[in-house]
C-alpha cells in the first residue's frame, strides 16, 4: 500500500491529530494529517514529512448506512491543522488551537501553533472565525476542551512561551521543553458564548500539573481530566473540576490500587452515561501504543465524596490495531466510535514511518436497536435475501443497498 499516491479512502482514514464530533446521530471528521514515507531513519526529532488534510473538507459518517460522505465547507475556513480540540454546543462545533504548516512551499514548511477559535455551523457547514474580547489562551496544540452550559473550556496544551506582561493577574504555569522552544501549560480558560469573550476563572484546590495530549469529558456539573504527557512522563492521574464552584479535587487515582490504568497520552476518554466513562488506547512512557480499554465508574463514598472505580474491559472481538492520537465520539445509542490514529510499527523499528489504523471501530455498551440488528442480519445474508428486498419499504431498500455497496465512500 503506497503512501506516495494515497487513495480517497486514505484521505478518510489515514489521519492523526484530527477531530471528530457527534451531531444529529452522525459523526463529523475534520483536519489532521497523513504521514508519508521517509527516505532516512526517523527519530523523535526528525521533521515530520506529511500531508495536512484539506481544511475545506468535512467527512460525515452515517452509522445506519455505514457510509462516508465528503462535504465542502465554506466561510472563514481555518488553515490546515493537527492537534486541535473541538466540542459541540447546540448546532455549532467550536474548534481551538492546533499546529499546522503555514506555507505551501515544501522546502520552507514551518510548523507553528495557534490560539485561534473557529465556529462551524453544522447544518450548513459554514465556518466563522471568532474574535473574542479578553486575554486569549496560549497558542498550543494537544489541549483538551469541553462544553458546559454556554461556555467552551480549554485546559492544558503544548506550545511556545508567552510574555507574562500581556497576562496581568492571570496565573499560568509554563514548563519549557528541553529540546524545543515550546512547553507544557496548565491554562484553564473558557470562551463565554453569550458575551464573546475569554474568561480565566479563579479556582480552588490542587490544580493539575501542566500537560498535553490528555483527555477530558463532562458528567453533570463536573469535568474529569485523565493523564497526558508532562516532560518525559505519561501520567495516570485523574482530576475533577466542579464547574459550579471551580474547585479542583486533587488526584483521584489511588496508586495503591493495582487495578488502575497505566499512564498515557494521546488516548480518548468519553462518558457513555452519567456515571460511566470509557477510555481507549494511547501511548505510554516506554513508547508503546496501548491496546487496552477501561471503564471508569463514578459513585459516592460514605462521606458523600466522589468515588471512582476502574474496570478493565476485555475486548473479546476484533477491534483493529492498537492506536494512539485517534479520535472517538459517542452517539446516543451508547456506541463509542473510534477513528484512525497511529499504530505501533514506527515505535518498534524506529526506522520505518508511523503507520495508520484505517478501521472504524465500534465499542457497544448497550444492546443495539432491533432495527439495527435486523439490518445487519439481512446484510449478512445478502445473496440469499436480495431477491426479496423489493417487498420492503423504499427507505429500507436504500439502507440495504447502500450498506452492501462495495464502495463505502460517496
Amino acid at each position: 500500500m503506497s503512501r506516495e499516491a494515497p487513495t480517497e479512502k486514505h484521505y478518510v482514514h489515514r489521519r492523526a491529530g484530527h477531530v471528530m464530533i457527534s451531531y444529529d446521530k452522525r459523526l463529523f471528521v475534520w483536519g489532521g494529517y497523513m504521514e508519508l514515507a521517509h527516505t532516512h531513519p526517523y527519530t523523535l526529532t526528525t521533521h515530520s514529512k506529511c500531508i495536512y488534510h484539506s481544511a475545506s473538507d468535512v467527512w460525515i459518517y452515517e452509522p445506519l448506512l455505514d457510509v462516508w460522505k465528503r462535504k465542502l465547507s465554506r466561510g472563514d475556513i481555518p488553515q490546515q491543522l493537527s492537534g486541535s480540540c473541538a466540542a459541540v454546543h447546540n448546532d455549532h462545533m467550536y474548534l481551538f488551537g492546533g499546529t499546522g504548516c503555514w506555507t505551501n512551499n515544501e522546502k520552507d514548511e514551518i510548523e507553528n501553533s495557534c490560539n485561534n477559535l473557529w465556529r462551524l455551523h453544522l447544518p450548513t457547514l459554514t465556518w466563522e472565525m471568532l474574535h473574542p474580547e479578553g486575554t486569549s489562551p496560549y497558542s498550543c496544540d494537544k489541549a483538551a476542551c469541553w462544553v458546559y452550559k454556554n461556555r467552551f473550556y480549554v485546559f492544558g496544551g503544548f506550545g511556545p512561551p508567552r510574555e507574562f506582561e500581556v497576562m496581568p493577574k492571570i496565573k499560568v504555569q509554563f514548563v519549557q521543553d528541553d529540546s524545543f522552544h515550546r512547553g507544557w501549560i496548565d491554562q484553564l480558560v473558557y470562551y463565554d458564548i453569550d458575551t464573546n469573550q475569554w474568561v480565566w476563572p479563579d479556582t480552588t484546590g490542587p490544580k493539575p500539573t501542566p500537560r498535553a495530549a490528555h483527555s477530558a469529558d463532562v458528567a453533570g456539573d463536573k469535568v474529569y481530566i485523565f493523564g497526558g504527557r508532562y516532560r518525559e512522563v505519561r501520567m495516570n492521574d485523574l482530576h475533577c473540576l466542579d464547574l459550579l464552584s471551580n474547585a479542583w479535587s486533587g488526584n483521584l487515582t489511588n496508586e495503591e490500587d493495582a487495578n488502575v490504568p497505566e499512564g498515557r497520552s494521546w488516548h480518548t476518554f468519553n462518558f457513555i452515561s452519567e456515571n460511566k466513562a470509557v477510555m481507549y488506547g494511547g501511548f505510554n512512557t516506554t513508547q508503546q501504543v496501548l491496546n487496552d480499554c477501561w471503564m471508569m465508574k463514578l459513585g459516592r463514598d460514605l462521606l458523600g465524596f466522589t468515588d471512582t472505580e476502574w474496570i478493565e474491559v476485555p475486548l473479546a472481538y476484533d477491534h483493529g490495531e492498537p492506536r494512539c492520537w485517534h479520535t472517538t465520539a459517542v452517539i446516543p445509542d451508547g456506541e463509542v466510535y473510534i477513528h484512525s490514529g497511529l499504530t505501533q510499527p514506527f515505535y518498534i523499528t524506529m526506522a520505518l514511518l508511523i503507520d495508520h489504523a484505517e478501521e472504524m471501530v465500534v465499542l457497544r455498551f448497550s444492546p443495539p436497536s432491533l432495527q439495527r440488528l435486523t439490518i445487519e442480519a439481512v446484510c449478512g445474508l445478502d445473496l440469499q435475501l436480495r431477491s426479496h428486498w423489493c417487498q420492503l419499504p423504499q427507505t429500507l431498500q436504500h439502507i440495504l443497498k447502500t450498506r452492501t455497496c462495495p464502495d463505502r465512500i460517496l
